[in-house]
């Protein structure tokens, strides 16, 4: 672009008038931009700087050039002296540097790296023609001359050439636009044409051009506007380069980048220092971080600031080596949620095999993880209540001989004070009475276990005491709760929740924990309260409300708190699962759960459950409720069922001044003696025995004897397998749980003998 007016001159094309070209004028002779070869500056008498910025007079966009690189005076008597301004890369005269010289004819000056002109005059101007259709053939540029009046267009033999046409295809004649413009482009072709003559502006332009009878292509055209003698604009003159192998390259590239943005994967570019030079879309949302701020960094510099960094050596060792890395990165985004990402490199090679940069592709696995870590949990959870029962059944065995004898002892020593000074046994009942107080403190922990236990083995949803429940959790809490904070219990009278009370006791749970671990530890525990209010909602809902005075949660936290993994405890404190599990649970049971926190002044967690049909009726446990004593017991031929020696002993102990007691240490000795004729109005026979257990010998005498089968009572401890729980929901015999209390088994075989001999 220049402030002067300048003006191109070729064969076949018309020449300014005289008037307009004489004197002195530069002939650009080689510049980065081929298309701007031959343009031809005049210098009038006066001034002219040389350079890059816009208040040069000749401006030329070369980034060698500086921005007021050179200046040229022309004197009143014709002569031309060129000084340079202090510029980056130097003015060259035929090669020689120099800061101040004389233009002569023919002179070559060179401004910056690559910029050259030609000092000449008009009447030397035409012999050079040749050289420059020869400049122009050898850039494979074109001239076009487009003129306003007639709407025409007229080619030099150069875009023949160029577009591989016979010459004289374009060249040689006027044609109007629209015979050789693609019809897409002829109206904006017109536009641009008609702006640039209103304007007196450049012309730059991307096109298709179709001749008949060949293919379409396209065009790079560039051209100044010409005025005719009278000062009114009347040509476009310019140059045309074929661009056609660009516009495919480009378009392939507009494709890749296409793919590139689209894959629904993470692409991370490096250099093979391992720093970041490209990422698409995808990496932006899996990071949670723009692509400007990643690059020059190393990937896992900018996911874990100021740690030492042994990801980048790793991948680029792999791929050296092996040329493939796989691997799994663990970071946190932006907003503090976890992710994790299973990668690939691979090296991206040039044309010649040549490694020029590392391409790593990353996969958002967090769901998976996720569905893991809950598969895992669950799979432990599920463990630890069979553990859980398994172990509530050890325990209520030795339990149960230890409750009976008990009893046998405290009964006996009641007999002894008939024949013992007056207060001789106090001593010793007292001793009996609190170790049994212990025992029967024992039995309840056991059966809050089981209760706690028996999680996923039964998640049908049934009326339950929402009572009963917070208070099973807040026992099994308490040794962390009585550290922390004082617990404040507010129970308003509220129905049965339909829900399923061991899932339901672990939610309680949960948010108890939870609440206790919102209270800074260390801090006395009188400064802090966790109250737990039970109330009815406006709609009839059974309320839970679980309130801390710990440190409260932001609105960022508040708002992610029940989502999977989501934790603020430090690593190693906490899945980020709790809540999450506890979201789940309420829900499942129709229920809602929410939460509400102030920074610095605690957390409420709410939960509102469904209210149980009235008309529903409570589940009956394992040890029945008779509420009519039988004040005569029939004597009675019992068989104990045990393998446990000291239960069987106990019981044949306990019973067998009112009953006639036989005992069996196996299931298999038990259906033996039935099977030999022996008759018993009720077999008490324990669940879960090692080889035949009591499912089995119940089986067993349903096909043998199966007025002997609707005899049995059963005994557990504790059914800790799939098999026995369903089997005691489904069997519509008696059952009554260990540690067994002789009161409730005296008035159940009572009440067992009269209806077996009605």
């Amino acid at each position: 672009m220049t402030k002067l007016d300048d003006l191109t001159t070729c064969a076949g094309l018309p020449l300014a008038p005289p008037s307009a070209t004489a004197g002195a004028c530069l002939i650009l002779i080689s510049t980065a931009m081929p298309a701007s070869i031959g343009r031809t500056f005049r210098l009038q008498p006066g001034e002219h700087v040389l350079g890059r910025g816009s208040e040069v007079d000749i401006r030329i966009d070369d980034h060698g050039v500086s921005r007021r690189h050179a200046r040229v005076i022309r004197t009143p008597d014709g002569a031309c002296h060129v000084t340079d301004l202090g510029s980056t890369n130097g003015t060259y005269l035929n090669g020689v540097s120099i800061s101040s010289a004389e233009l002569r004819e023919g002179d070559r000056l060179q401004i910056g790296t690559g910029t050259i002109f030609r000092f000449s005059t008009r009447e030397q101007l035409e012999p050079r023609e040749e050289q420059l259709r020869q400049a122009l053939s050898a850039a494979r540029v074109g001239i076009w001359d487009w003129n306003a009046a007639s709407g025409v267009v007229t080619w030099s033999e150069h875009v023949d050439r160029l577009l591989g046409l016979p010459v004289g295809k374009l060249s040689g004649r006027a044609m109007d636009l629209k015979e050789v413009i693609h019809p897409a482009d002829l109206t904006r072709v017109r536009e641009a044409l008609a702006g640039a003559l209103e304007h007196r502006t450049q012309v730059e332009l991307e096109y298709r051009i179709e001749p008949p009878g060949s293919g379409c292509r396209w065009l790079s055209c560039k051209g100044d506007v010409l005025s005719d003698a009278a000062g009114v604009p009347a040509r476009i003159t310019g140059t045309v380069m074929d661009i056609t192998a660009r516009k495919q390259a480009e378009q392939e590239l507009r494709r890749q980048a296409l793919l590139f943005e689209s894959f629904y994967d993470g692409v991370v570019i490096t250099d093979l220092s391992g720093r970041v030079l490209d990422w698409n879309p995808s990496a932006e949302r899996m990071f949670g971080r723009g692509k400007a701020e990643a690059v020059g960094q190393t990937l896992f510099a900018m996911l874990h600031p100021g740690e030492t960094d042994a990801l980048t050596a790793s991948i680029l060792g792999a791929l050296e080596q092996g040329g493939r890395w796989t691997g799994e990165i663990e970071f946190r985004r932006r907003d503090g949620a976890p992710c994790f990402c299973e990668c690939v490199g691979v090296p991206l090679r040039d044309a010649e095999g040549r490694t020029i940069a590392c391409v790593v592709v990353l996969r958002d696995i967090t769901e998976r993880k996720t569905l893991q870590a809950r598969l895992v949990m669950a799979d432990r959870l599920a463990s630890l209540g069979t553990l859980g029962a398994g172990v509530a059944h050890e325990i209520n065995n030795p339990l149960a001989y230890m409750l009976v004898n008990l009893h046998l002892i405290r009964g006996g020593l009641e007999q002894m004070k008939l024949f013992l000074p007056h207060g001789s046994t106090e001593p010793l009942q007292q001793l009996v009475l609190e170790t049994t107080e212990g025992a029967e403190r024992i039995a309840g922990i056991v059966k809050d276990l089981k209760t706690f236990a028996r999680g996923e083995v039964d998640a049908r949803l049934s009326p339950v005491d929402v009572r009963r429940t917070v208070e099973l959790a807040c026992k099994m809490a308490d040794n962390m709760l009585r550290h922390r904070a004082r617990l404040v219990l507010e129970f308003d009278a509220v129905p049965h929740a339909e829900a399923n009370e061991s899932r339901l006791c672990q939610v309680f749970l949960n948010l108890l924990l939870n609440a206790a671990q919102a209270i800074p530890e260390g801090e006395p525990a009188e400064r802090h309260e966790i109250a737990v209010r039970l109330r009815t909602g406006a709609s009839g809902q059974v309320m839970v409300e679980v309130r801390d005075t710990g440190v409260g949660m932001t609105p960022e936290v508040l708002s992610r708190v029940f989502d999977p993994f989501f934790t603020t405890k430090a690593v190693g404190e906490g899945t980020g699962l709790g809540l999450s599990i506890c979201h789940g649970i309420v829900e499942s049971m129709g229920g809602t759960i929410s939460a509400e926190s102030v920074p610095g002044q605690g957390s409420t967690f709410r939960v509102a459950l469904r209210a149980a049909p009235l008309e529903t009726e409570l589940p009956v446990r394992f040890v029945p409720r008779l509420v009519e004593p039988v004040r005569e017991a029939p004597r009675a031929r019992v068989l104990v069922v045990d393998d446990e020696p000291n239960v069987t002993l106990a019981l044949q102990r306990a019973l067998g001044s009112e009953h006639e007691v036989s005992t069996a240490h196996n299931a298999r000795e038990a259906l033996q003696m039935v099977s030999a004729g022996s008759r018993y109005d009720v077999i008490l026979c324990d669940v879960m025995m090692p080889g035949m257990t009591g499912m089995d010998l119940y089986n067993e005498l349903g096909r043998a004897a199966p007025d002997a089968a609707g005899r049995v009572v059963f005994m557990t401890g504790g059914a800790f397998t799939p098999r026995a729980e369903s089997f005691l929901q489904e069997v519509p015999n008696p059952k009554i749980g260990k540690p067994l209390n002789l009161e409730e088994l005296r008035m159940l075989l009572s009440r067992r003998v009269v209806e077996a001999r009605r």
